[in-house]
């Protein structure tokens, strides 16, 4: 059904409408979503507006860092802005997020890092038969992701299954709001990243999956696991991966973030060591938690 739509049903006042009661949910308390509701009839009036007479400009970003633990640089765009990649979010999502694998965690409702923890701990149980054989875990993380994504490549990805002229002149619009370099890059913040993140990287899961037949796979955003009996396939599948990276979707794998260790000696993956005999939160883990703790941020 979505991929049918028109660009002028896209942006109807019921589906922005749907976009800003999506986004604002939960966010009362915020200063600038009360104000826009004292005035939401007007917002999303104009809004649709802009849209239909396709005149409608992505503002600038607010940039500032944030540390969760690791330093981040965030780039904040305006609400307005916000509004329309919630739109685009609630229209590009159901149609791709079906496409994806089911061991893809990040960014998908019912999903997340805890349950992709468990369910790596899982697999890794039942290929080791409760830590009684023993087997291999390859780790990876690709280089600077969100940096390196090529806007190029990404909207080729959706072209594929959006076909209003309109609608992809307006994804292309999201995407170039924001250069590391020029074509390249997703900000850290954006609802529409996280997405686009998934469809990019939905390549390389397909191509583990399907091409090169892995069973035990797992992927959180662009840090992936895959785990095996035997040290050499895993050597071997990394030489693949890193080719395919590199000409596929020209990304690439640091050494120092790549690593094929023993389960039994413990897989950092996530913010925990999965071990044989349970889970560890790692040191940075824990500091973070007593951190927020003491700032009165994490409730239990």
């Amino acid at each position: 059904m979505f991929e049918n739509y028109s660009y002028e049903q896209l942006i109807n006042i019921e589906n922005i409408l749907r976009a800003w009661e999506d986004y604002s949910s939960g966010k009362s308390g915020k200063k600038e979503i009360a104000e826009f509701w004292l005035n939401q009839e007007k917002h999303i009036f104009a809004l649709h507006y802009e849209l239909e007479k396709e005149t409608y400009k992505h503002s600038h970003y607010k940039k500032f860092v944030i540390c969760d633990p690791k330093e981040r640089i965030i780039h904040k765009s305006t609400l307005i802005d916000r509004i329309v990649h919630q739109t685009i979010y609630n229209y590009l999502n159901p149609i791709f997020e079906d496409r994806f694998i089911f061991d893809s965690y990040a960014s998908i409702k019912c999903k997340g890092n805890h349950l992709a923890v468990k369910n790596f701990r899982i697999k890794c149980l039942r290929e080791s038969c409760g830590g009684r054989i023993e087997i291999w875990v390859l780790k990876c993380d690709v280089k600077k992701f969100f940096d390196s994504i090529d806007h190029k490549i990404l909207f080729s990805f959706i072209e594929k299954q959006v076909k209003d002229e309109k609608i992809l002149k307006l994804v292309k619009h999201i995407l170039v709001s924001y250069n590391v370099s020029y074509g390249k890059g997703l900000p850290l913040g954006n609802l529409t990243s996280q997405l686009f993140a998934n469809i990019y990287l939905h390549e390389l899961d397909y191509y583990v999956k399907h091409i090169l037949k892995v069973k035990n796979y797992i992927r959180f955003n662009d840090d992936f696991v895959i785990i095996s009996e035997d040290q050499k396939f895993l050597q071997d599948f990394l030489t693949n991966i890193k080719v395919f990276l590199f000409n596929r979707l020209k990304l690439s794998l640091p050494d120092n973030k790549t690593s094929i260790r023993k389960f039994k000696w413990g897989i950092d993956f996530l913010g925990y060591i999965v071990l044989p005999g349970g889970l560890l939160p790692r040191r940075k883990t824990k500091k973070e938690c007593f951190a927020k703790l003491k700032k009165g941020l994490l409730i239990t």
